[in-house]
């Protein structure tokens, strides 16, 4: 059964986010997190505000790094056309842009086609930050078409990487992939809204009150 995400959502409303361990961890289970590099507890907190009415569907640990997907009322990880993936990876030195050069290897390799835009790289709040978009015009095992926006945020403390992904119908090479724009909208104001802070660190990296 999927459970409704234990993130605390940084909104005008504001409420304290958790730290990055505890939003990872599945209610009723002891938390396993990512090792901080250096000795001491994280101080570092990722802020998103999932989807309304988005449930999570379980947390996976691979090496240093906890995922955890989320999907919309009536979808599930056997049947979906949109899932929101949130990864922390427990490595000072991750490379936000590395990561991201991984996925668009993985779309050439696993897409009939794929159209990876440049990447895009900033500051938020503090931290490095590089985005991305990637179509798939047809997956070789799913044989559907996919949309994959990505936003990876270098921590001090760990790599935080969030994607918002579609799957549909097939497209064809130089198509636009059939999304609605609302989504797409809907997409790019999520995706401006997470972010990183630490509570150990106001000056540089503060977290919201």
């Amino acid at each position: 059964m999927m459970r409704r995400l234990a993130l605390l959502a940084v909104v005008p409303l504001a409420i304290s986010a958790l730290p990055a361990e505890a939003q990872m961890r599945q209610q009723g289970r002891p938390a396993q997190e990512p090792q901080a590099s250096g000795s001491g507890q994280l101080s570092e907190r990722l802020l998103l505000v999932p989807p309304a009415g988005w449930l999570e569907a379980g947390t996976s640990r691979g090496g240093n790094a906890l995922t955890t997907h989320l999907f919309p009322p009536g979808q599930n990880a056997e049947k979906w056309n949109e899932m929101l993936t949130i990864q922390v990876m427990g490595d000072s030195k991750a490379d936000a842009r590395e990561h991201i050069q991984r996925i668009i290897e993985a779309s050439r390799t696993n897409c009939e086609a794929s159209g990876p835009s440049p990447v895009t790289e900033g500051n938020s709040n503090g931290y490095p930050v590089s985005t991305l978009t990637v179509t798939c015009t047809k997956g070789r095992q799913s044989g559907l078409g996919g949309l994959v926006a990505v936003k990876a945020i270098r921590g001090a403390q760990a790599l935080y990487v969030v994607e918002r992904i579609w799957r549909g119908q097939p497209f064809e090479r130089n198509a636009t992939a059939p999304v609605p724009p609302d989504m797409l909208k809907e997409w790019s104001q999520f995706l401006r809204g997470v972010a990183v802070c630490d509570e150990a660190d106001p000056q540089r990296h503060p977290c919201p009150k």
